[in-house]
């Protein structure tokens, strides 16, 4: 199972990042493979909240639900997919002297068996990789500036 991590800083308040990070809902403003995602369970951002939304990953659009996994409030965010890829990501959210730091780890399976290990070692890897760290851009882009 692949694993990427990626960090980034950002000049805002822990408590606004970790609130930004969390809104499932807000994911398609900033995570470059989520295309919808809607919380499905009736309280959001707990321990066991559900989603269900549309990822991308190159050509290739799939429905996806998860469940939250972990959740400790300002700090820790953990998601698995239940359906689809198979995917967990995990966002933690530190304060720093000048913000945020956002460090962020997704471990997936690619999808297609066999033929699916070989195309992520000759391109899935690398796309889900840029994906990661162009979405974190745009999350530092978002939060800095409102845009």
């Amino acid at each position: 199972m692949p694993r990427l991590d990626n960090a980034i800083d950002i000049k805002a308040p822990r408590e606004d990042v970790f609130k930004y990070v969390t809104d499932v809902e807000a994911r398609p403003e900033w995570v470059k493979w989520t295309k919808r995602s809607v919380v499905t369970s009736e309280e959001p951002n707990v321990l066991g909240q559900t989603d269900a939304g549309v990822m991308q990953v190159g050509p290739q659009k799939q429905s996806v639900e998860a469940i939250v996994t972990e959740y400790r409030d300002g700090q820790v965010f953990t998601r698995k997919h239940t359906r689809g890829m198979e995917l967990t990501d995990r966002i933690a959210v530190v304060a720093t002297p000048d913000g945020s730091k956002v460090a962020w780890s997704i471990e997936y399976t690619p999808p297609m068996g066999g033929m699916g290990k070989l195309m992520d070692l000759l391109f899935m890897v690398r796309l889900m990789e840029q994906l990661q760290k162009d979405s974190l851009d745009i999350l530092k882009l978002r939060l800095e500036t409102g845009h």
